[in-house]
């Protein structure tokens, strides 16, 4: 299939995975005990998919330097998946947060072109600055008169430097994937690796808490299902990303497409999880939209 086609298929089962992170954040589940489940899962079937080869993988003359594009995006996944699911948990709609993170598309697609020597035309800039222009009309806020306004309070934006983290996180992590798949990985493989860094550095993170996830049966009865298909989208995602970035010409042309996703998400989030809309924010995604096909045309 053309890569295109994974970009399109990846975005969206993006859809329902963030879909399914914010619902599970509403239930009060953090982040990070929704990181640990879903890429314990999630490992499970990439080495189910992967086992065949590990002998092959281990004993390849360019091990090491796969083992180090690995641990580069295994590690700035880690970072930028808990930054995300953060951000995604406490924007006041799933879109706008990953509206920021999507923006990784800007900085993947000009380094690639330093990095690995990917194509790139002067009209994309047309594109980028479509989604700049569209990040702004999210993120700036218009002065109310509201009776919050006359209290002094301020509506909490924590959510907006943890998004700016994710963009970064995933911006490395997708140069380290292409790394990979230029030393000839396929996408299992290379998958599978990622997830076993993300797994430990999980762990990690939740090592003191992991004792009270299987205290409470009756909330860990109705989290397992839905982190389940969580894990199910999460590998269906990193197959189709890296097969994606590895046969684009560049790898930002498969983040323009993937990260279409934005526009679903955020309006799919009205009737689900009752988050508000304002015609500014459907202009600045219909901007961030625009620039996406103007990146990929």
């Amino acid at each position: 299939m053309p890569w295109y086609v994974y970009s399109i298929l990846s975005s969206l089962s993006f859809v329902g995975l963030y879909l399914c992170i914010k619902w599970l954040t509403t239930k009060g589940f953090a982040p990070k005990q929704i990181l640990l489940f879903m890429v314990g899962f999630a490992l499970i079937g990439f080495l189910g998919v992967s086992a065949p080869y590990l002998h092959g993988i281990v004993n390849s003359d360019k091990f090491f330097s796969f083992l180090g594009a690995v641990t580069f995006a295994g590690v700035f996944s880690s970072i930028g998946h808990w930054a995300d699911f953060e951000a995604i948990g406490r924007a006041p709609n799933p879109g706008y947060a990953t509206s920021i993170r999507n923006a990784s598309i800007l900085p993947v697609t000009l380094l690639s072109v330093i990095v690995f020597d990917s194509p790139f035309q002067l009209i994309r800039l047309v594109g980028i600055l479509l989604i700049l222009i569209g990040i702004m009309a999210l993120l700036i806020e218009r002065k109310t008169e509201s009776k919050e306004a006359e209290n002094g309070q301020q509506v909490k934006k924590s959510w907006i430097p943890q998004a700016f983290i994710a963009l970064t996180g995933y911006t490395l992590a997708v140069l380290g994937m292409k790394k990979a798949t230029l030393l000839g990985f396929a996408a299992p493989e290379i998958c599978l690796f990622i997830y076993i860094i993300n797994f430990i550095f999980f762990f990690v993170i939740c090592r003191k808490e992991i004792k009270s996830y299987f205290a409470d049966k009756i909330r860990l009865k109705s989290f397992l299902p839905i982190v389940l298909i969580c894990a199910v989208f999460a590998f269906t995602v990193n197959l189709l990303n890296i097969k994606a970035i590895s046969l684009a010409p560049n790898p930002g042309y498969h983040e323009a497409i993937r990260n279409t996703n934005v526009l679903f998400i955020t309006l799919l989030s009205i009737p689900l999880f009752s988050a508000s809309i304002t015609k500014r924010h459907l202009g600045g995604i219909a901007g961030i939209v625009a620039g996406i096909i103007v990146l990929v045309i």
